[in-house]
């Protein structure tokens, strides 16, 4: 692999996949950024085995395609001391070692083999596209998501449920303290629902605010797949039923 970028280009995309990173890791390797090489697009993947966010940027200078598992923290720690300026990536296919070079100097960082790197989760055939507008999806989460629990004998709370009906889309969070509750007018034509954890919500929202038009969604029982313009969002449900939120809601309230 040999290629040549905008140092602040590549900080970029390394920054924001890398929040997916975990602190507690309980594979080494998912503590490196997975980087593909193809086509003269460089792809970049975070996991930690239950969130997986792929990021990617065009390359136009590619003398070598290839895949390498980066350190994320030394890439992230040096690319942060660079100004805006072209750097020179090449990897030793051999020792696995990442050379970045620029006009006054040079760096060495140890790489490793990507073959053991984890596998993106995929969606069964049973599974359900919605195409959502970026507006809908950032006010839900942003509405809902500080409601959400940290309660590890009631998992299904540890998130935001999405329930999808015909005509509307219903975001609700709770932690048995507060309820929240947002709905947006949206012909969806399907009826379903599922429960996207605080973390990759996080994550989501955060990516929405860089985003404009409209985020396609594809979920079946276990996983969803968030598609925006330069990264995809992948990441495993909370499993089980959520409470019915509507029952602890005063139907006949005089407040307001």
């Amino acid at each position: 692999m040999k290629f040549t970028i905008s140092s602040s280009a590549l900080l970029s995309l390394l920054a924001t996949t890398g929040k997916v990173i975990s602190n507690k890791s309980s594979l080494p390797i998912l503590e490196y950024f997975l980087m593909d090489l193809k086509d003269g697009v460089l792809t970049v993947t975070t996991s930690d085995l239950e969130t997986t966010l792929i990021g990617s940027i065009s390359v136009e200078n590619v003398e070598q395609e290839g895949t390498i598992a980066a350190p994320a923290k030394l890439m992230l720690d040096s690319l942060k001391e660079f100004a805006e300026m072209p750097l020179t990536i090449e990897v030793n296919d051999t020792t696995w070692e990442i050379k970045i070079t620029w006009a006054s100097g040079h760096l060495s960082i140890p790489g490793a083999s990507a073959v053991s790197y984890p596998s993106v989760q995929t969606l069964g055939a049973e599974s359900k596209v919605i195409t959502l507008d970026v507006d809908t999806l950032i006010n839900g989460i942003s509405h809902t998501i500080f409601a959400t629990a940290d309660d590890e004998l009631r998992p299904v709370m540890n998130g935001v449920y999405f329930d999808f009906k015909e005509d509307s889309l219903t975001f609700v969070a709770t932690d048995a303290h507060k309820l929240v509750k947002h709905t947006a007018e949206f012909a969806c034509g399907v009826k379903a629902a599922f429960i996207l954890p605080k973390k990759p919500a996080n994550l989501l929202k955060n990516l929405l605010l860089k985003e404009d038009g409209e985020v396609k969604m594809t979920f079946d029982q276990k996983n969803v797949v968030f598609e925006l313009s330069s990264s995809t969002l992948v990441c495993r449900l909370i499993e089980g039923a959520y409470p019915n939120y509507n029952v602890v809601i005063p139907q006949a309230n005089p407040n307001k």
